[in-house]
């Protein structure tokens, strides 16, 4: 018996037991989350849709396709909004542009004016150390890459000549 459904939205570095789970994956490039699915949903990928994310200084940006994704793969929001019409739980908009819309007056409602610190930071004097990871290898769009796998193999190179320090 299941107990428990999930989908898994581009989500590759999960470890659940799935033991008594239905697991939907939606991605792009099948790693670790659709290794356990028992569904697989080709979603497209960062380069192949248009999207909307938040900069450094907290502005909205638009990203901008650079292709088509593949075979069947679709953009997220299309297959999303699929499974809720075939769930009869349809969402409140039918195209890109009034999710947009929905999505703006979403991130309006939640603006608010900036905060000014006017209490002082007591910094304390330290080391950091930070842990060292396998840069080209951080995520399964880098791990499926063969320039990645190139510059990695060049990395592992350099430092065991010495030309690189490791961290």
């Amino acid at each position: 018996m299941i107990s428990n459904f999930y989908i898994c939205l581009g989500a590759d570095s999960i470890n659940i037991d799935k033991k008594d789970k239905f697991v939907i994956y939606q991605g792009s490039h099948g790693d670790k989350g659709a290794e356990i699915a028992d569904i697989i949903l080709p979603g497209a990928a960062y380069t192949e849709k248009n999207g909307l994310f938040i900069n450094l200084e907290g502005s909205l940006q638009r990203a901008y396709k650079a292709s088509y994704p593949p075979g069947d793969a679709r953009e997220d929001w299309a297959i999303i909004k699929e499974l809720s019409d075939r769930m009869n739980k349809p969402l409140e908009y039918n195209n890109i542009q009034q999710l947009r819309e929905s999505i703006y007056k979403e991130i309006k409602s939640k603006t608010v004016e900036p905060v000014k610190i006017t209490k002082k930071i007591d910094f304390k004097e330290g080391n950091i150390s930070i842990k060292t990871i396998d840069y080209y290898y951080t995520n399964p769009i880098a791990r499926s890459s063969k320039v990645m796998s190139e510059c990695r193999q060049i990395s592992k190179r350099f430092l065991s000549t010495g030309i690189e320090k490791a961290s």
